[in-house]
């Protein structure tokens, strides 16, 4: 008979009823990576039907077949890729005459080889103690018994006596790692204030590559299943710090007492701020890999914002990459060796951090070095200058420390335009003003009209209240997103601070405009649009809606599903029934409409939310050049940049540009028409809502005049 190896195995796989027969072979596939790793070679795989009693892993002939296999092969070991109750795996030994360890042993054995700091090896160690302890018996009948056990005892077996050295140990251990997790707590404490992101997902998937990449950091970069451990933390290169930890990987069917276990590493996936789930977008079980970690990431109480990274997508031909990003738009699909994919998820993970921050100018004397480091410690510095007054920054920080900045920093008063072109001036922009008086039309800015040294004209506003700053930096973060997504110019804000925003106006006519005398002046013909406008504009939304949800997200621009958006349209009617002294007919109207599953999109995309005339420049031949205020934008139901259009140019403009949109790539649906006009005919109810939260007795009065214009039939 051939002489057995230390090293080589069987490998046997007992599928789960309906498992299919992929998911059996990646997970021997995996189980034999472990393998591997320990320095196991597996000679042989054999396939067994689960069947009952659970114990009996082999039927009789199958044991048969496997002590033919290990006598033939020259094995030593039998490894099963399953879970074995402690019955079981005694059995199995005992009928094979060779060890056997299940996938819990395997995987066990793997971290107690890769485990590196005194926590991980301590939280293994407990993990290994709970395996074994049910696992010990007696292998002879004899001899069984020591001295002890009291008066009248008969002393106690050797099974007895380990399990107590096990209990003791373990009790010793307990207490270490408590000790050990107070330390790591305390450490975590002293970063909680700084933005964290964990990496997470399969094992392999190529984590510690990426936090390489991102970081510059000398990390372990292994080929092989759980080469990480060990949480390792660093930081990003930017300003200010974001931490990046790399965690343990996760694979099909990690024994539950490993994962509650392991806290030391699963915790940075608990606490971070943002989870990268990271799959080897090259393997073709990924799909099920980025199930497994969401699985596992429920299980162990991870519930921070997600974005799935695909890895080594530099594996991929382009027809699949193409295919992938199809299949998985939100996905950030890249490899960690290619410098640019890197840049391009380095940058994602700071607009993530940035989408509640504020953008200032804020002036800091030369008698104020210590503020200064702060900011720069704890601010992105998007630009920089030093004159007389001291440092002039251009920050993008939290709004809390913002705040506690400018509390202690000079301010401006502003009552004229005189004051608002020197407060403009000593934030680095020195314009002349076009007319003595402010332009009073706005809602929530004060105007100025002036000119740079060259002649551009340039808008330069003040907020009216303090409530529009939020609204302002609102609208920041929109302008970012969609600047280089749309086909038409948006406003440039080349100068953003809390009391002014100023930019260079935009070239062309507005659709329509306010003269002093309060008349409004159309550019536009209700009964003679051009083609040009109207492909323009469906361009332009159609631009616009196909913005990604994602980008849309790591901007920090609101979402709003279209329950949430029909459930608005409902509150708001409801709010102004009485005020507005809403008919009966209209009333029922509004109704049909709200219930009406029919006329509602699946679909949320992203709108301008306030898309009028007034807000369109035009050229000469009245195609739309640019898109004027952005306030209210946000992802919600597609039709709210259509239902101004179709107010102030009917329904047969409405159907005109419709084919238009289709054309440009716009998502349409059934009822589009139809549900467009009926949210034209309730938006009285939406004019007098925003009247009731600002006191606005003139948009009262202009909602129960579009009131009085609503027909009780639809359409």
């Amino acid at each position: 008979m051939p002489r057995r190896s230390k090293h080589r195995a069987i490998l046997i796989a007992r599928p789960r009823p309906g498992q299919s027969e992929v998911d059996v072979q990646s997970s021997l596939i995996e189980l034999g990576l472990l393998l591997q790793g320990l320095g196991i070679e597996v000679a042989e795989t054999l396939s067994t039907r689960r069947s009952a009693p659970f114990r009996a892993v082999l039927g009789e002939g199958k044991r048969d077949e496997v002590r033919a296999r290990i006598d033939a092969l020259a094995c030593d070991l039998v490894v099963v890729d399953d879970s074995l109750d402690p019955g079981a795996h005694r059995e199995l030994e005992r009928a094979l005459d060779v060890p056997v360890m299940d996938r819990a042993g395997v995987v066990l054995r793997v971290f107690e080889e890769r485990a590196r700091t005194r926590l991980a090896k301590v939280e293994i160690e407990l993990a290994r103690l709970a395996y074994e302890a049910p696992r010990i018996r007696e292998d002879h009948a004899g001899d069984d018994r020591e001295g002890g056990g009291g008066r009248g005892a008969r002393g106690h077996t050797n099974v007895e006596l380990e399990k107590q050295a096990i209990r003791e140990r373990v009790a010793k251990l307990e207490r270490e790692l408590a000790a050990l997790r107070e330390v790591r707590a305390t450490q975590s404490a002293r970063r909680r204030d700084v933005p964290s992101v964990a990496l997470v997902g399969y094992t392999n998937a190529g984590k510690s590559s990426l936090l390489r990449a991102l970081t510059g950091s000398e990390v372990l970069v292994q080929d092989a299943l759980f080469a990480t451990l060990d949480p390792t933390v660093r930081a990003l290169p930017t300003t200010p710090r974001i931490l990046v930890s790399d965690t343990v990987g996760f694979i099909r069917n990690l024994p539950h007492s490993l994962v509650a276990s392991f806290h030391s590493t699963l915790d940075e996936a608990r606490e971070a701020d943002l989870l990268l789930v990271v799959a080897d977008a090259s393997d073709p079980t990924f799909r099920e890999q980025l199930t497994v970690t969401r699985e596992t990431l429920d299980h162990i109480g991870a519930s921070s914002p997600a974005r799935v990274v695909l890895n080594k997508a530099d594996r991929l031909s382009e027809d699949d990459r193409s295919a992938l990003a199809r299949e998985l738009p939100d996905a950030i699909l890249m490899s960690a060796h290619d410098p640019r994919d890197v840049d391009r998820l380095r940058k994602a993970i700071v607009l993530f951090f940035e989408r509640e921050h504020e953008d200032d100018v804020l002036i800091v004397p030369f008698t104020e070095p210590a503020l200064l480091a702060e900011i720069k410690a704890n601010a992105r510095i998007l630009a920089e200058r030093y004159d007389e007054n001291g440092a002039v920054l251009t920050v993008r920080a939290p709004k809390v420390a913002i705040a506690r900045w400018r509390e202690v920093l000079p301010t401006h008063r502003i009552e004229s335009p005189a004051d608002l072109l020197e407060a403009a001036r000593a934030y680095g922009l020195s314009l002349t003003a076009q007319r003595p008086d402010f332009d009073g039309s706005g809602l929530d800015f004060r105007v100025v009209h002036a000119i740079d040294e060259v002649g551009t004209p340039w808008i330069v506003r003040t907020p009216r209240r303090p409530d529009v700053v939020e609204g302002a930096q609102r609208e920041a973060r929109v302008l970012r997103l969609v600047r280089d997504a749309l086909p038409v110019a948006v406003s440039d804000w080349r100068l953003h601070a809390r009391d002014v925003i100023a930019y260079p106006r935009l070239v062309g006519t507005p659709g329509w405009s306010i003269g002093e005398d309060g008349q409004v002046a159309w550019a536009l013909e209700a009964a003679n649009l051009p083609e040009a406008f109207l492909e323009s504009f469906a361009e332009t939304i159609a631009a616009l809606q196909a913005v990604p949800l994602a980008r849309v997200r790591d901007a920090g621009v609101r979402i709003e599903t279209i329950d949430a958006s029909r459930a608005d349209v409902a509150r708001a009617m409801s709010a102004t029934r009485d005020a507005l002294n809403v008919p009966e007919p209209v009333w029922a109207r509004w109704q049909r409409w709200i219930e009406d599953d029919s006329m509602w999109p699946a679909h949320a995309a992203l709108v301008h939310g306030d898309l009028h005339p007034g807000h369109l420049i035009l050229d000469e031949r009245k195609r739309i050049t640019g898109v004027l205020d952005w306030t209210e934008a946000r992802v919600s139901d597609p039709s709210l940049d259509l239902q101004l259009f179709a107010g102030c140019f009917g329904r047969a403009a409405l159907e005109a540009v419709i084919p238009f949109f289709e054309r440009a790539g716009g998502v349409t649906w059934p009822r589009i028409v139809e549900h467009t006009l009926e949210r034209w005919a309730a938006y009285p109810a939406f004019v007098a809502d925003w009247a009731l939260k600002t006191g606005s007795e003139e948009a009262m009065e202009h909602a129960r005049h579009h009131l009085a214009t609503v027909s009780s039939e639809s359409g």
